[in-house]
């Protein structure tokens, strides 16, 4: 990056993020609708497969395989739920009518990965978790293109591994309603309902004293119903938020040279779809950018491969 940003600017640019405009009174309330998720017809699961992180964690996945293989897309779920929470529709339309073997990987901490709820033993532990499937996806399927997308603080966590020194080589990066954080200025203004709010408290004590870094700091507002029904969490801890929070999004999304395309549903709850395309015009001008119309934050799970798919049919071709 051109420019160094301090651990505290990045914990305020989260902070700002999750609980701009908060109720004096927090309602528990759901932040956007699980309805057409929820009332969707089911599509088979893959059964669950686990690869060995470097710290003999099991981290938990599923691959959606197709007769014909074009290319491969890694793909994260979004914030505190996991890989068979609407991201099946995803693999199962990819693989299918695209040609694209699908991997969804239950970040560390989430779904039917192991490690506490939410946590992580560092930042960059959650980076090096998707170099490893990266590395396994090369040797798995060597000559394949791989491209890496994330949904929703997914987009936000693979923006971040973006700019990781360490990172593995992919061909492109796909975003589906992302959330990139206070910076991005891209969420709904004065939203009632608030995705998530946060103890600022603890994220200042890491910065300052390096203390609290697996303490639960951000909580999000899903529903009891929704907490029990599923595999669902209430809160992930300052370490896990720090992974999946860009430190300055405008300045990540200028240095990608790769190619890059975001999608986002014209009446998405949290987002303003305007804004978040606007966004990436201004800082990333060569990419593909899309407003779904009717779309909201997670009805987008159920179409997205419709536009996902001839993208990275695309690239492959031009490649």
């Amino acid at each position: 990056m051109k420019k160094t940003l301090t651990l505290i600017s990045s914990i305020f640019i989260f902070i700002g993020c999750v609980t701009s405009n908060i109720p004096k009174k927090t309602v528990r309330a759901p932040s956007f609708s699980f309805e057409e998720l929820l009332s969707a017809e089911k599509v088979a699961l893959p059964p669950l497969q686990y690869k060995e992180a470097g710290d003999k964690s099991r981290l938990a996945f599923r691959e959606y395989v197709p007769q014909k293989m074009e290319a491969i897309l890694l793909f994260y779920h979004g914030g505190g739920t996991y890989s068979s929470g609407g991201y099946e529709f995803i693999g199962d339309g990819l693989s299918k009518q695209y040609n694209i073997l699908v991997v969804t990987p239950d970040i560390r901490g989430h779904g039917d990965s192991s490690g506490e709820r939410g946590d992580t033993p560092s930042v960059a532990q959650v980076f090096d978790d998707i170099g490893l499937f990266i590395r396994y996806l090369r040797a798995q399927y060597p000559g394949k293109s791989v491209f890496l997308g994330g949904h929703s603080s997914g987009g936000g966590l693979i923006l971040n591994y973006s700019s990781f020194k360490n990172r593995e080589k992919v061909e492109g990066y796909l975003f589906l309603s992302p959330h990139l954080g206070f910076r991005s200025k891209t969420e709904i203004e004065d939203i009632p309902y608030p995705f998530a709010t946060a103890k600022t408290s603890l994220f200042v004590k890491n910065a300052m004293f390096g203390t609290h870094g697996h303490s639960p700091a951000v909580f999000f507002n899903y529903s009891k119903e929704i907490l029990q029904s599923s595999k669902n969490i209430a809160a992930i801890t300052v370490f896990m938020a720090n992974a999946q929070t860009p430190v300055a999004p405008d300045e990540q999304l200028q240095e990608l040279i790769l190619p890059v395309a975001i999608w986002i549903g014209e009446n998405d709850e949290v987002l303003d779809a305007a804004k978040v395309t606007a966004f990436f015009k201004e800082n990333s001008s060569k990419s593909s950018r899309k407003i779904i119309e009717k779309e909201r934050h997670l009805s987008i799970l159920l179409t997205a491969s419709n536009y996902l798919g001839p993208w990275l049919q695309k690239m492959v071709q031009e490649k």
